[in-house]
C-alpha cells in the first residue's frame, strides 16, 4: 500500500481519516516534483512494471466515492489508465496535478495486489471554500457592511479554520470602538459536500452600548470645561447625561477639539487619546492630552484675500503642520488664485518669525500682484490635423466672457496643463514629435493689460501602421478581432491604440472562457521612416467551463428570480462579461443590498470552475417622511370670492410614504404614499412589477388614489381613481406607456355661476384608455444642456368602460436643447393638447378639462390660473385646447453652482380648438382665447437632487376680467359687487429642477 498526503493548509477538527479494512493509511509530506518522498518510491517499486487494472476514487470527507471534480476531469489529469503500466513517476505527477486543482487538502493512495496486477485508489479530503457569510443581531454602528468588511472572508477561496477565529476577533475590535466591550461572538460553518460551499454563520450579542464619563483632560493651558463643551459628548450640554460610545462621535469630538484650538491659531497642537473602559459601569472615561504647541498666525502682504479663503489656499491649516513643502505649496496656490483674479504676474513669497518667547509663529506671505490683466485672446496656429475647435475642447483656459469670467481664465498653471493636453491628443494619434510652443502677449494690440496666449504646433511626421498580422488566432477569431482592432493598416500608430487593443483582445478571449490568453506585440520598421509594421501574438490557453452556479444568501426571494437573470450556463464557457453582467442585472432589480460574484477556487488548475453570486437582500421596508411648504398666489378664503387669481398664500405640507421591497419575494415592490397639506390630501396605493414576466423592457404597474384637493381655486375635487399601466422600454430613448383609468370625481365649494353647474359639474365616472409614447435623448433629464425630449400622450374615455362622458384627449410636447460654446444653452418647450366630446353630451366636465398656468408652464400665471374665466366670479373654468410655447437662455452666473435664465412664454388655454389665436391682446374682458406672454429671470442653484430655481417675470397683456366682492352667501343674496380683476403682471415661481 502506498500513501502520500499533502496541503497547504488543514482542516482541524473536521476531517479525520479513518481506519480502511484490508490496509493502514499512512501520512506523507507533499509531493513536490524533483523531490520525491523516499519512502513513496520504496514502497512503488515492488508494483514496477505491474499492469493497472483499475483505478478508483473514495472521499474520505463524506465516506463515499463523490469527488469535486467529474470523472472525465479525473481521468484527463491522470497519467495513466487502467490498463496502463504503473510507473513511479507517473504516481508523483498524478498525485501534482490533483493538487493542482486546489479541491484537495490530503490525498492517500491504497496500491493493492491484484489477480492481473495493480489495483489503485486515491483517498481525499476535500477543501472547502468561502461561500455565504451571514452577521447577524448587528446594533448599527457598525453596520453590517463595516463588520463584512473587516472580516475578510473572501467569497470563493479555501477556507481555513484560522480565517474564522481572525474575522471574530476583527470584528470585536470594530464593535469595541463602538461602544460594544461586552460583545460576544459565536460562529458555526455548515458545509456542502456536493458543492464544496462553506457557509458561515456569525450570531453577535452586542450587550448594551457603553457610555462617555467624564473625560481626563491633561496638557498646558487647558479648560477642561470648554473641551467637555466643544467634544459634545453631554446630552443637552449635561441635562441628560452621557452620550453613547460610537467611533463617529468618539472622532468628531476630537475634530471639535482640533478646530477649538485651530481658531486660536493653535495649529501645531498635539491631541492624543486613550479610553479606560469600567466594566462595573459600563462607561468610558476619555483621558485627553493636549499639546497646544505655539500660536500660528498666517499673514498676507500685499493683497487682500479672505480668512475663509486663505484657510482653503494654504495647506498648513489643513495639514496643522509647517515644513517648506507645506510653505512652498502655499506660495503656489496663492499665485494660482490671484493668476484668476486676472494678475497674471502675480508672485508670492514667504518668511517665518517667531516672538521673543518663541510661543507665537508668524508666517507672513509677502504677494507681488502686479497689474491686473484681462485675458482677450487665445490663438491656435500650426494645426493641420485636428481643427482648433477640437483643440479647444480640451483646453482650460478661457478668454474673457462675461459674466461667469469677466478677466478671463488664465494661470502659469493651466497654460502647461493645455499644453500637455494637446501634447497627448497628438501623441494617441501617430504625432511622436509634436511639440506645442505657448507665446504670452501682455499689452495686447497696445490694450493696457490686455493679454493674448498664442499656441503653435510642430506636429512633425506622422507615423501609420504599414501592416498588422497576427498570429496565435483561430480563424474565426480573426474576423471578429479585426473589427475591434485600433490599430489596422493606415492607421495612425500610438502606444494609446496598443493599449486599448491589448484590452479589448484579451476581453475577448476572457469571454469567450480563455481566462489565461495572454497578448503580446512587437513593432518592426516599415517600408520608410513614417510606417512601422505590427506583429500581435495571441495565445488563448485553456479554456474554462461553467461547472455550475451557486446561488447563496437568498431569504426571501424567489431563486427563479435570480436565476433568470444570470446568462451563464452549465457546461458552456465561462464568460467574465456575462458574469459582471448578470451581477448588474441583479442589482437592477433593485431590492439587493449587495451582490458579490466569484469564482470558486480562482487559483485551482482544472477546467471547469464553479461561479458564486451571494445576495446579501435590502431591508424589505423602507419610511420616508419629508416636511416643506409650498409659497406662491396660492391663498385666498374657501369662501370669498375676492381674489379669483389667488394671493400670496403658504401651505405647510407633509408627506408621509412607506414601502415594502421584494413583495413575494418577487422583486416587486408595494408602496402607500401619503400627502398632507390645507390645499391638498392625498393617498396612494401602488404594486410596481418591474421586469414583467421576466421581459427587462416590460414594467407593471396597478394604483389605487384618493385625493382631495382645491389647488384649482374654483372648486374642491374629490377623486377615487384605479389605474393600470404596462410600461415597454423600445430602446434607450424610447419608452411606451399602456394605462387604463378609472376614476370618480365629485365637485364642491363651486366658485361660478349656478347656471354652469349641471353642465360641467355634476359627479362623474370615467373609464381611460391611455398611451404614451416617449422619446428622451437628453444628456441630463434634471438639468439638460443637449438633446430632445417629445412626448405624445392620447386618451379615449368609451362609454364601454362605463365613461359617463365620452371624450377623445391628445397632448404633444416637443423640446430641444442646444449648448452654444462652452457654456450657453438654448432651450426651447413647445405643447399643444385638444379635447373633444364624442357622445351625446359634449360639455367636458370641470375636473377632466385642461388647465395651465404656473413654474412648468406658462410663467405669466399663478399655478392652474391660465384659460378661460367664469364671467361673472372670475374664477378659470379650463378649456379644451392648450397650446404654450417656452424659450430660454440658460448662462453661468458665479461659479460652477449659480446660473440664471433669460426666459419668454407664450400661450394660453382655449375654450376650444376653433377659439385659438396667436394675436397678443385681449379685445375685451369676456376675451380668454389669445396668447398670452411674458418675459422674466431666473436664478438656478446646482444640487444634487437637482437645480433649485426661481423664476421672477412680467406679462404685458396679462388679462383682465369681472370678479366679485364679498362672500359665496352674498353672490346667492346678490349683495356681492362686480368688479374689475386682472392676474398680477408681476409673478414669481420656486420650485425644483428646470422649468422644462
Amino acid at each position: 500500500m502506498l500513501a502520500a498526503g499533502a496541503g497547504s493548509r488543514t482542516q482541524r477538527g473536521l476531517h479525520k481519516l479513518c481506519c480502511m479494512a484490508g490496509f493502514l493509511l499512512l501520512f506523507c509530506t507533499q509531493v513536490v516534483a524533483g523531490n520525491p518522498n523516499p519512502w513513496l518510491i520504496e514502497n512503488a517499486l515492488r508494483f514496477e512494471g505491474k499492469r493497472i487494472t483499475s483505478i478508483g476514487f473514495q472521499n474520505v470527507s463524506s465516506g463515499s466515492a463523490v469527488q469535486p471534480m467529474r470523472d472525465s476531469e479525473l481521468s484527463a489529469i491522470l497519467p495513466f489508465k487502467p490498463g496502463s503500466i504503473f510507473h513511479e513517476p507517473d504516481l508523483h505527477v498524478a498525485l501534482q496535478n490533483l493538487y493542482a486543482t486546489g479541491h484537495y487538502l490530503q490525498i492517500a493512495i491504497d496500491a493493492a495486489d491484484d489477480a492481473d496486477g495493480v489495483a489503485l485508489r486515491f483517498l481525499t479530503t476535500t477543501a472547502y471554500f468561502i461561500g455565504h457569510v451571514s452577521i447577524n443581531g448587528v446594533n448599527a454602528p457598525p453596520n453590517r457592511g463595516q463588520l463584512f468588511g473587516v472580516a475578510k472572508l473572501r467569497l470563493g477561496t479555501r477556507l481555513d479554520p484560522a480565517d474564522t477565529s481572525q474575522a471574530i476577533d476583527s470584528m470585536k475590535d470594530v464593535l469595541r470602538e463602538n461602544g460594544f466591550y461586552n460583545a460576544r461572538i459565536g460562529s458555526h460553518v455548515t458545509y456542502d459536500p456536493v458543492t464544496s460551499q462553506s457557509a458561515i454563520h456569525f450570531d453577535i450579542n452586542t450587550g448594551k452600548r457603553a457610555r462617555f464619563e467624564r473625560p481626563v483632560i491633561t496638557g498646558d493651558n487647558v479648560s477642561t470645561e470648554e473641551i467637555v463643551k466643544v467634544s459634545r459628548w453631554q446630552r443637552l450640554y449635561g441635562l441628560l447625561g452621557w452620550q453613547q460610545v460610537t467611533e463617529e462621535r468618539v472622532q468628531n469630538g476630537l475634530d471639535n477639539i482640533r478646530n477649538y484650538y485651530d481658531k486660536r491659531d493653535l495649529l501645531q497642537s498635539q491631541i492624543t487619546l486613550t479610553r479606560e473602559y469600567n466594566k462595573a459601569t459600563n462607561t468610558v472615561k476619555p483621558v485627553i492630552h493636549i499639546d497646544t504647541g505655539s500660536r500660528v498666525a498666517v499673514r498676507v502682504t500685499g493683497a487682500k484675500i479672505s480668512a475663509a479663503e486663505l484657510k482653503i489656499l494654504i495647506p498648513v491649516f489643513q495639514e496643522r503642520a509647517i515644513d517648506t513643502e507645506l510653505l512652498e505649496e502655499g506660495e503656489q496656490k496663492i499665485e494660482q488664485f490671484l493668476q484668476g483674479e486676472g494678475y497674471f504676474g502675480a508672485e508670492a513669497s514667504y518668511s517665518i518669525a517667531k516672538n521673543d518667547d518663541g510661543r507665537t509663529t508668524t508666517i507672513t506671505y509677502t504677494v507681488a500682484r502686479g497689474q491686473r490683466h484681462r485675458f482677450v485672446y487665445l490663438g491656435i496656429s500650426g494645426n493641420r490635423y485636428f481643427s482648433s475647435a477640437t483643440l479647444r475642447e480640451r483646453m482650460y483656459e478661457i478668454p474673457a466672457q462675461f459674466p461667469r469670467y469677466p478677466t478671463g481664465r488664465f494661470s502659469l498653471t493651466y497654460l502647461h496643463s493645455d499644453e500637455d493636453a494637446i501634447k497627448r491628443l497628438y501623441s494617441a494619434n501617430g504625432f511622436p514629435q509634436v511639440k506645442v510652443v505657448t507665446r504670452v502677449v501682455d499689452d495686447l494690440d497696445g490694450v493696457r493689460g490686455h493679454v493674448g496666449v498664442y499656441f503653435t504646433i510642430v506636429e512633425g511626421p506622422q507615423i501609420r501602421i504599414a501592416d498588422l498580422s497576427i498570429e496565435g488566432a483561430a480563424p474565426e477569431d480573426l474576423a471578429v478581432l479585426r473589427q475591434a482592432l485600433a490599430s489596422t493598416r493606415g492607421q495612425p500608430f500610438s502606444g494609446e491604440s496598443l493599449a486599448l487593443d491589448r484590452e479589448n483582445t484579451l476581453n475577448y478571449y476572457y469571454n469567450l472562457g480563455y481566462l489565461a490568453a495572454s497578448f503580446q506585440y512587437s513593432v518592426e520598421p516599415g517600408y520608410d521612416a513614417n510606417h512601422v509594421r505590427l506583429k500581435y501574438t495571441i495565445a488563448s490557453g485553456p479554456r474554462t467551463y461553467v461547472r455550475d452556479v451557486i446561488v447563496s444568501g437568498l431569504q426571501t426571494t424567489k431563486r427563479n428570480l435570480v436565476l433568470r437573470r444570470i446568462e451563464l450556463r452549465k457546461d458552456e464557457p465561462l464568460s467574465l462579461l456575462e458574469e459582471t453582467d448578470s451581477q448588474r442585472r441583479l442589482y437592477n432589480l433593485g431590492i439587493f443590498a449587495r451582490v458579490n460574484t466569484a469564482l470558486q477556487n480562482p487559483d485551482g488548475q482544472e477546467s471547469y470552475k464553479n461561479v458564486l453570486y451571494d445576495i446579501e437582500e435590502a431591508s424589505h421596508y423602507t419610511l420616508n417622511v419629508a416636511a416643506g411648504a409650498q409659497i406662491g398666489r396660492i391663498g385666498g378664503g374657501t369662501t370669498s370670492l375676492d381674489n379669483p387669481a389667488g394671493t400670496t398664500g403658504f401651505a405647510p405640507r407633509i408627506a408621509v410614504g412607506i414601502t415594502r421591497e421584494n413583495f413575494l419575494g418577487l422583486g416587486q415592490s408595494l408602496s402607500l404614499q401619503t400627502g398632507l397639506s390645507t390645499i391638498e390630501q392625498r393617498a396612494a396605493l401602488s404594486w410596481f412589477i418591474p421586469q414583467f414576466v421576466s421581459n427587462p423592457n416590460l414594467s407593471l404597474t396597478s394604483a389605487a388614489l384618493i385625493d382631495d384637493t382645491n389647488d384649482i381655486r374654483t372648486y374642491n375635487a374629490r377623486r377615487r381613481e384605479a389605474s393600470l399601466q404596462l410600461g415597454q422600454k423600445l430602446s434607450r430613448a424610447y419608452t411606451l406607456q399602456y394605462r387604463l383609468v378609472f376614476r370618480h370625481v365629485t365637485l364642491s365649494d363651486l366658485k361660478i355661476d349656478p347656471l354652469l353647474v349641471p353642465l360641467l359639474a355634476q359627479p362623474e365616472t370615467i373609464g381611460l384608455t391611455e398611451i404614451s409614447l416617449i422619446e428622451d435623448k437628453r444628456d441630463d433629464p434634471t438639468d439638460a444642456h443637449r438633446g430632445v425630449y417629445n412626448t405624445v400622450d392620447l386618451s379615449y374615455a368609451p362609454g364601454f368602460l362605463g365613461s359617463q362622458i365620452q371624450f377623445g384627449r391628445a397632448l404633444f410636447r416637443n423640446s430641444t436643447y442646444h449648448p452654444f460654446g462652452r457654456s450657453l444653452v438654448f432651450a426651447r418647450s413647445t405643447q399643444f393638447g385638444i379635447i373633444e366630446g364624442s357622445g351625446p353630451a359634449t360639455n367636458i366636465p370641470l375636473a377632466e378639462r385642461l388647465y395651465s398656468g404656473g413654474s412648468n408652464s406658462i410663467r405669466a400665471f399663478p399655478d392652474f390660473q391660465a384659460g378661460p374665466r367664469d364671467l361673472v366670479t372670475g374664477f378659470p373654468l379650463g378649456g379644451n385646447a392648450l397650446f404654450i410655447n417656452n424659450t430660454e437662455l440658460r448662462f453661468p452666473l458665479y461659479g460652477d453652482n449659480l446660473k440664471a435664465v433669460i426666459f419668454h412664454d407664450a400661450g394660453n388655454v382655449y375654450a376650444s380648438i376653433s377659439e385659438f389665436s396667436v394675436r397678443f391682446r385681449q379685445e375685451n374682458l369676456q376675451d380668454f382665447n389669445y396668447m398670452v406672454q411674458d418675459v422674466g429671470i431666473g436664478i438656478r442653484y446646482r444640487t444634487p437632487i437637482g437645480p433649485i430655481r426661481a423664476d421672477f417675470s412680467f406679462s404685458p397683456d396679462a388679462p383682465r376680467f369681472f370678479g366679485l366682492k364679498g362672500t359665496e352667501q352674498d353672490y346667492i343674496n346678490g349683495t356681492a359687487t362686480s368688479t374689475v380683476q386682472k392676474i398680477n403682471a408681476f409673478q414669481f415661481h420656486i420650485s425644483l429642477g428646470q422649468a422644462f
